[in-house]
């Protein structure tokens, strides 16, 4: 699993309809400052992404110029060299957006991927599956969806884990990369983990409208077993006790209310093929979810993806 003192290079991809300040290029500069990364600014030049920047908007689509997207990621990368960050650009064309992405993304040397995530409408996250959903199932490495909210100084890290599936390592992994994350931008992590008490379940599925002392007493037992092994795991990254969360709840609700209360900056959630955070990505949730979280999201990968064919470790 990557940890944030690996990245050694970002790779940006660009809104060419967003203008000269994306929050995507603004906090791949801060990571890259205190990660001592370069930086590569990209912008797939092609009819889809153009159109779909444009739906986002509800505006008229006009084809910038080769010219004016270079323009744009030249003005872009200007603040990035001047404060001593390695910075290139790269313009690339293709038929389809998430496609080309994928391509250049597997042939390139990027370690974390940054992009902006914008609000899509009901209609479009129903019947339609956006670039985001794309990247974070087949991104190669981890993958950053920021939103336009600047962070706070310093940030607020936080990582979704699950106890139910330690013993496959992605929840070491998640850790690792969030505790690495929260000591190069100088800030404490917290650690969040929801669940559906089986107490709770069984009794709905009893027809109970009421719960009785027994199913209490068992959901209270349940809570404090998932407390003792949320802090077993965290307690090895120097997660503080009172920064250990447990909510009962679904994902959505439970993540929502945890990352509002502590006024989180970044979520850090992975996405085995095992583990239920791949689930709830995958399933009709996923934009819901990802979208509802008031904060930028890093997505990382399981310890055994592959990359360019060979075992790579995230």
């Amino acid at each position: 699993m990557q940890r944030m003192n690996d990245f050694s290079h970002i790779l940006v991809i660009v809104d060419p309809s967003a203008g000269e300040r994306q929050s995507a290029v603004d906090k791949a500069a801060i990571l890259a400052r205190h990660c001592a990364a370069s930086v590569e600014l990209l912008i797939c030049d092609i009819a889809s992404a153009r159109a779909d920047a444009a739906l986002v908007r509800q505006a008229p689509t006009r084809c910038p110029s080769n010219t004016e997207l270079l323009d744009l990621l030249e003005a872009l990368a200007a603040p990035l060299t001047e404060q001593g960050i390695k910075v290139g650009v790269q313009l690339i064309y293709g038929k389809s957006l998430h496609q080309s992405l994928l391509d250049f993304i597997r042939g390139s040397n990027a370690d974390l991927i940054v992009k902006d995530t914008h609000h899509h409408s009901l209609a479009r996250r129903t019947f339609l599956v956006h670039t985001d959903w794309y990247l974070a199932h087949g991104s190669p490495v981890p993958l950053m969806l920021t939103k336009n909210k600047e962070w706070g100084r310093p940030p607020v890290v936080m990582a979704a884990i699950d106890p139910d599936r330690s013993k496959n390592g992605e929840d070491d992994g998640i850790l690792k990369c969030a505790a690495s994350m929260a000591g190069r931008l100088s800030s404490d992590l917290h650690v969040i983990h929801t669940f559906v008490p089986t107490a709770f379940a069984n009794a709905i599925m009893a027809g109970r409208a009421n719960m009785d002392r027994e199913y209490s007493e068992a959901m209270q037992v349940e809570n404090a077993y998932r407390c003792c092994l949320m802090g077993h795991l965290a307690s090895a990254h120097g997660v503080k006790p009172g920064h250990l969360h447990v909510e009962m709840g679904t994902p959505k609700d439970g993540l929502i209310y945890r990352v509002t209360q502590n006024q989180g900056d970044v979520l850090v959630i992975g996405t085995s093929s095992h583990g239920r955070w791949h689930r709830a990505l995958v399933g009709s949730r996923a934009a819901t979810i990802l979208e509802s979280l008031p904060c930028d999201i890093l997505i990382v990968g399981h310890p055994l993806r592959k990359t360019n064919g060979s075992s790579s470790p995230l």
